[in-house]
C-alpha cells in the first residue's frame, strides 16, 4: 500500500506538476550561494510556505532536488536559493560563473513541513542557520498581513547570502529580525535603512538569551518591535537627528578639539600660501560636519549658521566664533522634542543589549526575563501552547540548543529536516 501510495503520488508529480522554465535567471552570491528567479509557468500555485523538485538538464538529467521556494520581488516571480554542499551544488557553482539564463524543470509547489506548526501557533520564532533562511522568508511573506507575530533568528556566514537578503527582503515589522553574521568579510550594508527591529550582530547568539528576549519584549509589552520602530532616530526629521549627533559629538570631544580637527581640514582646503593656524574656513567646517552627520548633514543649514556667525564676511571662523556655531547648531527643536528621541534611543539599546551575541545567561537554571511565568499560566494568550520554534538549517549544536530550549521552557518545537 505504501508503494502504491508513492507510485501514484510521483506519477501525479509527473503529469500535473512538472512544468519546464525555459529561461531562468541563475545568479551567485557569493563563493556558496546561487540565487534562481524565473517567471511562474501556467498553473505554478501559491508559492508561499512550499518547495520544488529541480532538475537542471544541463547538470544531469536524472537528478532532482528538493529545494525551498519562495516569491520573488518582481510580481508573478519565484526564487529559490542553493547553498553549494555536495557534487550537483559545486558543478552549478562552476557553471555559473556569471549571472546567466538556462532551462530548468520545476516539480511542485509543494506544502513545505514548516507550514503546518506554522499555522497553529498565534507567536513564532523561526531560526535558521545559513541556507535554512529560505522557508523563514516564505512565512515572512505569508504572514506579513495577519494577527501572528513571526521573529527570525538567522546564523550565517555566507556574507553574500546575508546581504542578497537585506537588500531584497521586506522584513516583518511586528516581529524582531535578528541576523549574526559570523563570516570573516564585512558586510556590505544596503543603501536603504534597516528597519528599527532588525538588528545585525557579529558572531554567534545565546539562543537561550536571544529566544527569551523576544517572548519578554512581546509578553511585557516594553519592546514591541511595532512600536519600537515609531521611537527611533531613523523616523526623526532630519534637523533633529543632526543636533542630536552634534551633542553626541560634545559628549565625546571638547570644543577645542573639535576645533583642532577643524583646523586640520581647513588647511587641506586651503588655497593660499600662508597656513591658517587661528582660524578656521567654511570648506573646513563643512568637512567636520559632513563627518559627524554623514546622510543627515544639511549643507543648506550649514552654510546659513555659518553666514551667521562671520560677522566681519571674511568666510572664516576664530576659536569664539567657531563655539557660536556649535551651540547654533544645537538649537531649534523644544528639550521635549530630543528627550522624547533619547529615550526611544535608550529603549533600541535596551532591546539591542537583550540579543547580544556576547552575553551569556547567568546561570544555566535562571530564568533571566522570567518568562515562565507568562509561559505557563494557564490559558492565557501568552502561554506556551500559543508559542512555537521552528529550525531549519543543519548545524546539531543549534538544534541541541532549541532542544534544551524546548525541554526547560516547554514550547514547541519543529524542525525541518532536508529530507522531502
Amino acid at each position: 500500500m505504501p508503494l502504491f501510495v508513492y507510485a501514484a503520488d510521483y506519477i501525479v508529480g509527473c503529469l500535473f506538476k512538472c512544468h519546464l522554465v525555459e529561461s531562468a535567471h541563475f545568479q551567485r552570491l557569493g563563493d556558496s550561494s546561487c540565487l534562481i528567479e524565473f517567471e511562474n509557468p501556467a498553473g505554478f500555485g501559491k508559492q508561499n510556505s512550499a518547495y520544488v523538485y529541480l532538475m537542471l538538464p544541463w547538470i544531469s538529467k536524472t537528478q532532482f532536488h528538493a529545494f525551498t521556494v519562495f516569491p520573488a520581488q518582481k510580481p508573478n516571480h519565484s526564487s529559490i536559493c542553493i547553498h553549494k554542499c555536495g557534487d550537483w551544488t559545486g558543478e552549478l557553482m562552476k557553471q555559473i560563473s556569471i549571472p546567466a539564463h538556462k532551462p530548468a524543470f520545476v516539480v511542485g509547489p509543494f506544502l513545505s513541513p514548516f507550514s503546518s506548526p506554522a499555522m497553529d501557533s498565534e507567536f513564532l520564532v523561526a531560526v535558521a542557520s545559513g541556507i535554512g533562511v529560505t522557508p523563514a522568508i516564505s512565512l515572512i511573506k505569508q504572514y506579513s498581513c495577519t494577527s501572528r507575530r513571526l521573529n527570525l533568528v538567522w546564523i550565517c556566514r555566507d556574507a553574500g547570502l546575508v546581504e542578497h537578503f537585506l537588500e531584497n527582503v521586506e522584513f516583518s515589522s511586528d516581529g524582531y529580525s535578528l541576523i549574526y553574521y559570523t563570516g570573516k568579510r564585512s558586510i556590505i550594508l544596503p543603501e536603504k535603512k534597516l528597519p528599527s527591529n532588525v538588528f545585525l550582530f557579529n558572531g554567534r547568539p545565546n539562543l537561550e538569551r536571544t529566544i527569551s528576549g523576544i517572548i519578554h519584549s512581546i509578553v511585557s509589552g516594553e519592546g514591541l518591535p511595532e512600536e519600537l520602530s515609531k521611537k527611533v532616530v531613523t523616523n526623526t526629521p532630519v534637523d533633529m537627528r543632526a543636533k542630536l549627533l552634534v551633542e553626541k559629538a560634545l559628549s565625546l570631544y571638547t570644543v577645542d578639539q573639535l576645533f583642532d580637527y577643524t583646523l586640520k581640514a581647513s588647511n587641506f582646503y586651503n588655497e593660499s600660501q600662508e597656513p591658517l593656524t587661528n582660524e578656521i574656513n567654511y570648506q573646513g567646517v563643512l568637512s567636520t560636519m559632513r563627518h559627524l552627520l554623514a546622510n543627515d548633514c544639511n549643507v543648506d543649514s550649514i552654510t546659513k549658521i555659518f553666514e551667521q556667525v562671520d560677522v566681519d564676511g571674511n568666510c572664516r571662523l576664530n576659536r569664539v566664533e567657531f563655539e557660536d556655531f556649535v551651540h547654533l547648531m544645537l538649537e531649534g527643536n523644544s528639550n521635549e522634542e530630543i528627550q522624547t528621541v533619547k529615550r526611544g534611543l535608550a529603549k533600541m539599546s535596551t532591546v539591542r543589549d537583550m540579543f547580544q551575541s556576547n552575553k551569556q545567561m547567568k546561570s544555566a537554571s535562571n530564568d533571566e526575563f522570567g518568562i515562565k511565568q507568562h509561559l505557563h499560566s494557564g490559558d492565557g494568550k501568552f502561554s506556551a501552547k500559543n508559542w512555537s520554534m521552528l529550525y531549519c538549517g543543519g548545524s546539531a549544536p543549534v538544534l541541541s540548543q532549541l532542544k534544551d530550549y524546548k525541554n526547560k521552557f516547554g514550547i514547541n518545537l519543529s524542525v525541518e529536516k532536508f529530507d522531502w
